[in-house]
């Protein structure tokens, strides 16, 4: 398999992987007390470069003068007609870090976990800087490519690598084989860059954990209720691909689609086998499937599904031969396979997640007042579903860009549906303030001033009888 396809996208695992006790997981409790501390950006162990970096480049017959039919179908120019291009959105990008070129004037770095002297500016994966050339890339009339918003900021910090692995692994464990990043990673990322000051916040990395091997996720899920719910970012991520690398390196098995014969449990949370984090935190983050460019879900050329279905799918969006940029920016859209040292087509729920984020953005530019929540709210809103019901494939279907702009879409009042490990305390009443010196000191002038006047009076008294 193409290590870049397969690896690029998944979170190493480092927290205990203990047997669980029943096969039926229920959607994931979330301890609002867990926030982890916005510390500086860094690895949590030493960690040091294993692999060469990833080779990209342009698969032989490709016309890379006109869009692509992925970017042809989120018809770009009718959305930059009703919200402009994005300008003044801050797009977070946490992934493998992004290589600046000409074709990313508004991108800046916010901090590294694989190495800090990089600050979110090396990508040797190529996949964060593919996953920020579709949401925020400029045009040039020397390709067909465009992002989503390519007016907005771009904000990237490194987050994982399958270039580098730790200094000191445990011989005998599957930790041997582990990659940069890891879910209390993700979670202090997530925190950090939604105190940059970011609007929109991609997350195209995938912990594939299998339902049987539950990990500690308490930081990860506090994180990312942080984010959306007391910063107001709008979380996409990708929602994962089969047969990528799980804890133990097995492959993410299938999960099963809806199960609509049962009223309780309709979107099958209890048939679930394979975890996708942070995707599965489904009240926070909007989960992406991979489409194609007719909208319908996405396969690989043996025909088998490229998305890891799972009852947090919100919506689907194109995810089949995309393009992005190189480290110079120019065009590409294959990555070297070094198994079958040959270039592969560039496929992915990562890239599918990259256009829902381009067009949270342009949300965010048109109704900057629009909370989180009602972005989300008219992406999915306004989705075309091929199914008559909410699927696991494509959640409500395949996203929409110019609907979701401009689309009369009722937005939902009530509360955000949260399941707490705990409840919310209320902060306590704020102290009333200590009103005492003032009016001591407005006593002791009064005092002075009804003295000041009597003495007045007593002095015109006194001439007044002279």
């Amino acid at each position: 398999m193409n290590r870049w396809a397969a690896v690029a996208t998944v979170v190493a695992l480092v927290a205990a992987a203990p047997a669980a006790t029943a096969s039926a997981i229920t959607p994931p409790a979330v301890d609002p007390a867990a926030v982890p501390p916005d510390t500086p950006p860094g690895p949590d162990e030493p960690l040091r470069m294993e692999h060469t970096c990833t080779v990209t480049g342009v698969l032989p017959g490709s016309d890379l003068g006109a869009p692509t039919p992925s970017q042809a179908f989120m018809d770009l120019p009718a959305m930059w007609r009703s919200a402009g291009r994005g300008a003044g959105v801050t797009v977070g990008i946490i992934d493998t870090g992004v290589n600046p070129s000409p074709r990313l004037p508004h991108l800046r770095g916010a901090g590294d976990y694989v190495d800090p002297a990089a600050n979110g500016l090396s990508d040797c994966d190529d996949h964060g800087t593919i996953v920020a050339s579709i949401i925020g890339g400029q045009p040039s009339d020397g390709d067909g490519f465009s992002g989503v918003a390519p007016d907005a900021d771009l904000v990237s910090v490194r987050q994982s690598s399958d270039a580098f692995a730790p200094e000191r692994p445990n011989p005998g464990d599957f930790e041997a084989d582990r990659r940069a990043g890891t879910v209390a990673s993700l979670a202090r990322a997530i925190v950090h860059m939604a105190n940059a000051g970011a609007r929109v916040i991609n997350m195209s990395v995938v912990a594939c954990i299998p339902a049987l091997k539950p990990v500690d996720q308490t930081t990860l899920g506090a994180a990312v209720r942080y984010a959306f719910v007391d910063k107001d970012v709008v979380l996409v991520a990708a929602a994962g691909n089969l047969g990528d690398r799980t804890v133990g390196n097995a492959d993410c098995a299938q999960n099963p689609d809806v199960d609509a014969g049962n009223p309780t449990d309709p979107r099958n949370w209890g048939g679930v086998v394979t975890i996708s984090a942070p995707s599965w935190f489904s009240d926070y983050v909007l989960s992406v499937g991979a489409t194609d460019a007719k909208g319908a879900p996405a396969v690989d050329v043996n025909g088998r599904e490229i998305t890891l279905f799972g009852p947090w799918v919100g919506v689907g969006a194109p995810g089949v031969a995309v393009e992005g940029f190189d480290v110079h920016g120019g065009v590409v859209n294959a990555a070297l396979d070094t198994q079958a040292n040959q270039l592969k087509a560039v496929n992915g729920t990562s890239f599918s997640a990259a256009y829902v984020s381009g067009v949270a953005a342009l949300i965010r530019a048109k109704y900057p007042t629009l909370p989180a929540r009602g972005v989300v709210q008219r992406i999915e809103a306004t989705a075309h579903s091929p199914a008559p019901v909410v699927d696991n494939k494509i959640g409500y279907g395949t996203v929409d860009g110019p609907a979701a702009l401009n689309y009369d879409v009722p937005l939902d009042a009530a509360p955000v549906r949260e399941n707490l490990t705990r409840p919310l305390t209320p902060p306590p009443p704020r102290p009333q303030p200590d009103r005492r010196p003032l009016l001591i000191t407005l006593g002791g002038s009064m005092t002075a001033l009804g003295l000041l006047a009597a003495l007045v009076g007593v002095i015109a008294i006194a001439k007044e009888k002279r």
